[in-house]
């Protein structure tokens, strides 16, 4: 009896798993559709804005420019993939006169950790829809010994 038991405790327990295996599905570039669009705010101590483009072919394409008072700081060009474990996205920074901070063959990756509806987690990067029109960007940075988070608040604007 207690065999038969172990049996039928093992077959529910592998029912449950393939349950859910068919309904978790995997995440795709869909996940971050919501960015799709122009945002602007303050941060840095000058203002943003940061633009992507919708997804196509599994990617999104998007740039962000920094200034302060009416002079660019710096600017990156954007890329969010899917990868195994979720949606990726890499950097690429530029000085105002167009000089690449990273080499040409490297970029600053901020690996998957979740995506949902309202937020894209990445390791050292967090995402999050605060409101229809507004979003909320958490980046890890580290000054010398210290890390911090820098909190960067956008809202959706024209173009």
């Amino acid at each position: 009896m207690l065999k038969l038991v172990q049996v039928a405790v093992a077959a529910l327990a592998l029912a449950a798993c393939a349950a859910q295996a068919q309904t978790t599905r995997p995440v795709t570039i869909e996940a971050a559709a919501w960015l799709a669009g122009r945002w602007v705010g303050e941060g840095f101590g000058g203002e943003m804005e940061e633009a992507w483009s919708p997804p196509i072919g599994g990617q999104m394409i998007g740039h962000f420019r920094h200034w302060r008072d009416g002079q660019p700081a710096f600017y990156e060009f954007l890329i969010l993939d899917v990868v195994e474990g979720g949606v990726r996205m890499r950097v690429k920074h530029f000085s105002p006169d167009g000089r690449a901070w990273e080499e040409a063959e490297r970029w600053l990756t901020f690996e998957p950790v979740s995506a949902s509806p309202d937020a894209l987690i990445f390791e050292g990067l967090a995402i999050r829809r605060t409101g229809a029109d507004t979003m909320e960007m958490t980046l890890r940075m580290r000054r010398g010994e210290t890390v911090s988070d820098e909190i960067l608040r956008f809202r959706r604007a024209p173009l």
